[in-house]
């Protein structure tokens, strides 16, 4: 009887264990089937990387001469690298340029960067163009422009567009001075009047 005794106690033992393994088997899938919808999403803030020495939501910089404007550039996100005096700017990047008769040019683009030293800065579209609005009725499309602040110019090797009043210029490249509204465009350059 023993023996008998051992072997329901096995096969016993044997259904129990297979019951407990079968019970934790549905509740993964129960948990792994309906869980997710019961959790609390997270807040989403914007990760940064580690590198940076700072980051900031809602960076503005502005650049200006006796007490007047000169330039400002804001964006919604900004990673800063002190060492490099370099802030990288993400998210709804927007450049103003002042002249003495108020706003001469405004852009805004996807991301950027500037060189809080030197104060130099580029800004640019993932995909597109920039569309850079001049106070005169002139626009100028390009995916990418540069400033360089010691010779208050801004340029770029990449393809441009400059439509105005009955106007339209492409070429390859630009250089442009909003201080003396001059403008040159490098190379392959086509003018079409309207």
């Amino acid at each position: 009887m023993l023996e008998k005794l051992t072997a329901s106690t096995v096969g016993v033992a044997k259904a129990t264990l297979l019951g407990t393994m079968l019970a934790l088997l549905a509740t993964i899938v129960v948990f792994v089937a309906v869980g997710p919808a019961r959790r609390v999403p997270q807040a989403s803030s914007p990760v940064l990387p580690q590198e940076a020495d700072a980051g900031l939501q809602g960076f503005s910089f502005t650049q200006s001469k006796g007490g007047l404007v000169d330039w400002k550039i804001q964006a919604r996100l900004a990673q800063l690298f002190e060492a490099d005096a370099t802030a990288m700017l993400h998210d709804n990047v927007q450049v103003t340029l002042m002249g003495a008769d108020g706003v001469t040019m405004t852009v805004t683009g996807d991301e950027g960067s500037i060189n809080t030293a030197s104060k130099d800065f580029v800004i640019s579209k993932r995909s597109g163009n920039l569309a850079l609005i001049l106070n005169g009725g002139f626009t100028i499309y390009t995916p990418r422009i540069r400033w360089d602040n010691q010779a208050l110019r801004m340029w770029t090797d990449e393809p441009v567009r400059i439509t105005g009043p009955r106007l339209e210029v492409t070429g390859q490249g630009m250089d442009a001075f909003p201080a003396s509204r001059e403008m040159r465009v490098r190379r392959n350059v086509r003018v079409g009047i309207h």
